[in-house]
């Protein structure tokens, strides 16, 4: 590689560089943060007709302590996938935001429909990681909390939504989201 094929990568390169949507993320294959952040602060103003939603696969944390990492790329390859694929039928955006968590940009008419179709199918795409036996007993772990059963639950998709107007700043708005799914996590 001499000089000439150098400069022309690095021309190349900052073409890519200046459009966050040419960079994905190496594990799902959706935009990253550059991306999500460029889609939300687009939309920001025109909430209403565009609803942000925040996306977490939640109680993938006890199937990992009890299962191992073996299947973990895969559950967050086809959490993406299903999300990916419900988003192209609306018209939406989806991004990886964190290992864990999606950040998606749709029409507000149809982001209940969105999740709700991503949901389904991760729901069941995610039962097929689970042994019989903890499906027939329907947790993953159970134990007792001051003299109370707890059981843990399969992993699902949970998601927060903005559709309308907001006083929080474009530049707050993912986190707080995130925010507010993990409030939502917890109390499952």
């Amino acid at each position: 590689m001499g000089l000439k094929e150098a400069k022309a990568y690095l021309r190349e390169l900052r073409k890519k560089q200046g459009n966050p949507y040419l960079w994905p993320d190496f594990l799902t294959g959706l935009p990253e943060k550059p991306a999500i952040l460029k889609k939300v602060f687009e939309v920001y103003d025109r909430l209403g007709k565009y609803s942000i939603l925040y996306i977490r696969i939640a109680n993938i944390q006890p199937y990992l302590i009890k299962y191992g990492p073996e299947g973990h790329a895969d559950i967050i390859q086809w959490a993406a996938a299903v999300l990916k694929s419900a988003a192209d039928e609306c018209g939406g955006f989806v991004g990886a935001f964190s290992t864990h968590d999606f950040v998606a940009v749709c029409d507000a008419k149809k982001a209940k429909t969105f999740i709700n179709s991503a949901s389904r199918l991760f729901e069941s795409k995610a039962m097929e990681f689970y042994t019989d036996e903890d499906i027939e007993k329907g947790a993953v772990l159970s134990f007792m909390r001051g003299g109370r059963k707890i059981d843990i639950g399969f992993m699902r998709l949970i998601s927060t939504e903005i559709n309308r107007k907001t006083d929080i700043p474009k530049e707050r708005l993912i986190a707080r989201l995130g925010s507010l799914c993990a409030e939502l996590e917890q109390a499952l």
